[in-house]
């Protein structure tokens, strides 16, 4: 029995200083990501709503053919291909990653919000396929620091030039992925970043055309 004013022995774990700091650079660098792509999210639902709007009104004529919507009908599927696709990718990475996390499907939500993006500035970002990128399995190393090492090294790879080229480069202690920067006359990332990844043994090394992040086992 207690008496009043007596302490209480608590049960709760103890909260990570540096988790929380990952996640907030990573929360942050969420925002940043849905920024960028929401402009074109946003204009792939508009040409859906006009095609839609197009086959609707050409339905109601009598005796409309198919033909006559047949390419509408084509180009807001693959439209809403793409909303589906950019959707999942945002959604997936606004929960809580599942650990241990998988390096090349963290990159290829990344990248498919990112390369939209690109495009509509005029610029191209590319990744290894599926099958490659899961050479690099997962990695011991929390999801959010994960996440926030390659969101940050793309936003900075983008900038810098005018194609971006992701490759899977695996081993038996690490994990790596290459960033091709093609144009490049230089690549800055913030120093913060590399030491709150750092922090669980992911390194991120810079020179003048490319980024190499290494992720432990």
């Amino acid at each position: 029995m207690t008496n009043r004013g007596d302490t209480l022995p608590t049960t709760a774990p103890r909260t990570n200083a540096r988790s929380l700091v990952a996640d907030a650079r990573w929360l942050d660098a969420l925002q940043r990501l849905a920024g960028r792509s929401a402009h074109e999210l946003k204009g792939v639902l508009n040409g859906v709503s006009v095609n839609v709007e197009v086959i609707r009104s050409r339905a109601e004529r009598a005796n409309a053919a198919a033909s006559a919507v047949a390419s509408f009908a084509e180009a807001a599927s693959a439209q809403l291909d793409d909303v589906i696709e950019l959707t999942e990718a945002l959604l997936a990475l606004a929960r809580a990653p599942h650990e241990p996390i998988e390096i090349g499907v963290e990159l290829r939500r990344i990248a498919i919000l990112l390369a939209s993006a690109a495009r509509a500035d005029g610029r191209r970002l590319s990744v290894d396929d599926a099958a490659s990128l899961g050479r690099l399995g997962v990695t011991s190393a929390p999801g959010s620091a994960v996440r926030l090492a390659i969101c940050e090294s793309l936003f900075a790879a983008i900038d810098a030039g005018h194609e971006t080229r992701c490759h899977a480069v695996s081993g038996e202690d690490a994990a790596r992925l290459r960033i091709d920067v093609v144009g490049a006359e230089g690549i800055s990332l913030a120093g913060d970043i590399t030491a709150a990844v750092a922090e669980y043994g992911i390194e991120i090394q810079l020179d003048h055309s490319a980024i190499s992040i290494s992720f432990p086992r």
